[in-house]
């Protein structure tokens, strides 16, 4: 099975032909004396040791993650689930320690364990039976929308948790998909972030952009900073979202929080009114719109913090998303208020880690100096990355960096890092890459 998968990693990594593999595996069952696929290739110059070691790695964390099994005797959990209510499936999903639970019509449940998905002990629902399991969840007016929008959005609380769900037609039928929002804010010294995003709460105006793709980590990320400000700081803070995941209680500061459509009917119309409300910080879940993002700027250029979310992977496209959502004729007005409010970006990635448990995150931050802020003005935003690289004294780093010390600290493979870098080359020689890293700034 070991030899198996090694060489279907070679052949998904595009290193070696599928003539290559078969050659190198008849020259191994030919051979008299027992030799691994792994050093056979090396020896026939197909691979090199650097190679060899590489995937010798990602064959160890598929041969954990294959063995990654759920705790405790699969026929209770069986006999829990057969015919249980989605609050069941729900129940498991949080005491397994679950980040996600996925029910749909013709599949197996499955939740989302460090990262990797697990089927659950539970027969694959029909249609019928997965449209009642799932809209049992509903209100009356859920309901009707999602047969009027064929899919509803909406944060669930229960007894034992919150959740935010999603449920939609596919191709074959209806599907929910719900998150487990933490009970507990994370503490912000937890999360693996640079100091440099601690002292972003010490601003009293600005935009601050917390990036990623989704199940990244922003939401946690910026409710670990709201709880700093809410412990720390005697502010009005208002959060706009859809839906609300984390609830915060006001400690120092007064929180209120809105969600959307229920306390206000779009982004751009709460974050509008919320201007009137006297706040000191704002959190936008999304910036998904144009009118939305002017008018964070706008709240941001009038003197309030400004926090939002973009669906970007790095600060340099972060930047470019911001101005490619406004016409030709008014970038060039947006770009000179960016570069007057912009204070920095947050760009975020979750990484399964190389034992199978768990995930690392590997973050961006560009610092929004007067160097940034002169290229976005001039329209020179592709050199943002080359200041950044230059920029260490003032909290910067690039995610090939935080990727490049993951890998040194033996957290991540080097296929994951590979697999989200920008600049590949760098990761030829890791070690090396770290030590210029230390003394090139």
């Amino acid at each position: 099975m070991e030899e198996n998968l090694f060489g279907q990693i070679l052949l998904n990594f595009n290193l070696i032909t599928k003539e290559q593999l078969e050659k190198a595996l008849d020259l191994q069952r030919r051979s008299q004396a027992p030799k691994r696929l792994g050093e056979l290739l090396v020896e026939q110059g197909m691979i090199d040791e650097k190679s060899l070691k590489s995937i010798l790695s990602v064959q160890k964390r598929k041969l954990e993650l294959s063995k990654t099994q759920i705790k405790g005797p699969e026929s209770e959990l069986q006999k829990r689930l057969q015919g249980a209510p989605v609050l069941e499936f729900l129940k498991v999903c949080k005491e397994l320690g679950g980040s996600d639970l996925y029910v749909s019509s013709s599949l197996k449940p499955m939740i989302r364990l460090h990262g990797n998905l697990i089927d659950l002990p539970a027969e694959a629902p029909g249609f019928e039976e997965s449209r009642k399991l799932l809209l049992a969840a509903l209100t009356k007016d859920q309901v009707d929308e999602y047969y009027r929008e064929k899919y509803v959005d909406f944060s669930l609380q229960v007894p034992f948790g919150r959740f935010r769900v999603s449920i939609f037609r596919h191709l074959k039928g209806i599907a929910g998909i719900f998150r487990v929002i933490a009970d507990k804010v994370m503490p912000f010294d937890s999360l693996g972030l640079p100091g440099v995003v601690r002292q972003f709460l010490d601003l009293s105006r600005g935009l601050i952009l917390v990036t990623g793709p989704a199940g990244s980590g922003k939401s946690t990320t910026l409710a670990a900073l709201i709880d700093l400000i809410n412990k720390n700081q005697r502010l009005h803070i208002i959060t706009i979202e859809d839906p609300i995941e984390v609830i915060h209680q006001s400690e120092r500061s007064f929180v209120s929080q809105r969600q959307i459509p229920d306390h206000s009917k779009s982004f751009s119309s709460a974050l509008r009114a919320s201007l009137r409300e006297d706040p000191d910080v704002i959190v936008v879940g999304e910036l998904r719109d144009p009118e939305t993002v002017a008018t964070a700027i706008t709240a941001a250029e009038t003197g309030h913090l400004i926090f939002g979310t973009l669906h970007t992977h790095n600060a340099y496209r972060t930047v470019l998303r911001v101005l490619d959502q406004f016409p030709a004729q008014k970038r060039a007005h947006i770009r000179t208020l960016l570069a007057g409010v912009l204070r920095g970006v947050i760009s975020q990635q979750l990484i399964p880690n190389l034992d199978g448990k768990g995930r690392s995150l590997a973050c961006e931050v560009l610092v929004a100096n007067s160097a940034i802020s002169n290229l976005i003005r001039d329209d020179r935003v592709w050199q943002v990355p080359m200041i950044m690289q230059t920029g260490k004294k003032f909290g910067m780093r690039l995610m090939d960096d935080s990727l490049i010390e993951l890998v040194q600290r033996k957290k991540i493979s080097l296929e994951e890092a590979l697999q989200r870098a920008t600049d590949k080359t760098k990761f030829m020689n890791p070690e090396a890459a770290a030590e210029k890293m230390k003394t090139a700034y």
